[in-house]
């Protein structure tokens, strides 16, 4: 909703004169409200699938806003308004403590004055019939969980990651602390308030309904992530530009390397495979174990490793990638959802999972034949996961057809995003007939 700006200009008898057309105010107002601390222009996957998301909503026929963190270390931009109308989407950024993230303290202090900064404009919360909050940072449904308390705002609450388990599984929280408490607290008030609860796996939804007891099953729904990037071809200039050959078997690890991946396996299998000249290692990415990567493999010359690609570069960089890894540590099943699988499956690159052998990625990688999986730690199997996939060209051929295949019929963008218009419009009462 936009307000015109006028300056009136009076005599002394307060007869006005003149009348001056100053400019327009984005008042938020409407529908759907997405609250997240990562949003457009940002290119991380937690902003750009709010971002599709709201943009898909908004040619769905809502009327869409977002609440966000002003941009700092996901962006190019040198210049970003506060606020802005982006795609019919307001968009109101609030500026806050940002720290590097390297640190647990550091994390947490992002965490607190983000949601304060939010908590300062509660009120304008009122203004949206549904809130989309998301579960990072995992402090932030206070706000939504106030907002439906005090204004009857309903929740759509999106579970990318399972706080605070994932912080006891990871040994980054301590179940009896009491930020551990604290968040318990907040699980069972969002369980109780939320309309919705979206899960990205059936995997994660069984979880949820296992560990909340205050969750209706019929208040979760399935709704998977999807690639936020294109599909491009590969090409020689592609591979020149990251200094590969077409001869090269290339091994593409993109995305975090944090607490919940394992970046040992692929450590030790990289050593394994260092006299196999024609087998790269591709890292591409951020995260505490960054540095532990980087000095571990100082003495390996098939690794290569660099930071965050985005856009063109990181397509560019998928396309030439013979396989992919995907990893997670033990203890995570039902937790979190690598978002760079979907990635991997619209280009059609055979992925290789290091991950729990009953996880839902061990599963379905098995069952639709896309590609390799092995346990945590076993380093020597997936040194031969990778030696089966660069030898058997054929293999790999077909692996990537069927993974490409998944996508389109599972993963599809307009897929999870038709879901989410379909549900937004089911709570806030709008019905298309």
């Amino acid at each position: 909703m936009h307000f015109c700006i006028r300056g009136f200009r009076f005599d002394k008898n307060n007869n006005m004169l003149s009348e001056r057309y100053l400019g327009e105010v984005e008042v938020m107002h409407g529908d759907v409200l997405f609250l997240c601390q990562f949003f457009y222009p940002e290119y991380n996957s937690s902003a750009t699938l709010p971002w599709d998301t709201a943009k898909y909503l908004v040619k769905s026929g809502l009327h869409v806003g977002a609440m966000c963190g002003y941009p700092k270390e996901y962006n190019n931009d040198s210049k970003v308004p506060e606020q802005e109308v982006k795609e019919k989407v307001s968009i109101k950024r609030l500026h806050y403590i940002q720290l590097q993230r390297g640190k647990k303290i550091s994390r947490l202090i992002n965490y607190f004055s983000f949601t304060l900064s939010i908590l300062i404009h509660l009120s304008e919360l009122k203004n949206y019939k549904c809130i989309i909050v998301y579960s990072n940072p995992p402090i932030l449904p206070v706000v939504a969980i106030l907002a439906n308390r005090i204004f009857g705002t309903k929740i759509v609450f999106v579970s990318y990651d399972v706080y605070p388990e994932v912080a006891y599984a990871s040994g980054n929280l301590s179940e009896d602390g009491c930020i551990a408490k604290a968040m318990q607290l907040i699980n069972r008030k969002l369980c109780y308030c939320a309309s919705t609860v979206v899960a990205l796996t059936d995997e994660m939804k069984e979880f949820l309904l296992s560990n909340r007891e205050s969750l209706p099953p019929n208040h979760v729904t399935v709704i998977p992530n999807w690639a936020h990037e294109g599909k491009r071809e590969k090409t020689t200039e592609a591979l020149i530009k990251f200094g590969y050959s077409s001869e090269d078997f290339i091994v593409s690890y993109f995305g975090n390397m944090g607490i919940c991946q394992d970046m040992d396996t692929l450590l030790q299998a990289m050593d394994l495979l260092k006299k196999q000249d024609f087998i790269k290692f591709f890292i591409v990415g951020h995260g505490g174990k960054k540095e532990q990567v980087i000095e571990k493999t100082r003495h390996l010359k098939n690794v290569q490793v660099l930071d965050f690609l985005t856009g063109e570069e990181f397509e560019q960089a998928v396309s030439i990638s013979s396989c992919s890894i995907v990893s997670l540590e033990n203890g995570l099943k039902g937790m979190c959802a690598p978002s760079k699988y979907y990635s991997y499956l619209q280009a059609g690159v055979p992925v290789i999972a290091i991950v729990e052998q009953d996880s839902y990625l061990a599963t379905e990688i098995t069952r639709e034949e896309i590609g390799q999986t092995v346990a945590v730690g076993d380093a020597r199997g997936l040194a031969n996961a990778i030696e089966k996939l660069a030898t058997h060209e054929n293999i790999r051929y077909d692996m990537a057809d069927r993974a490409e295949k998944l996508y389109q019929e599972k993963y599809e963008s307009r897929i999870g995003l038709e879901k989410y218009a379909t549900l937004l419009k089911q709570l806030i009462g709008i019905n298309d007939e």
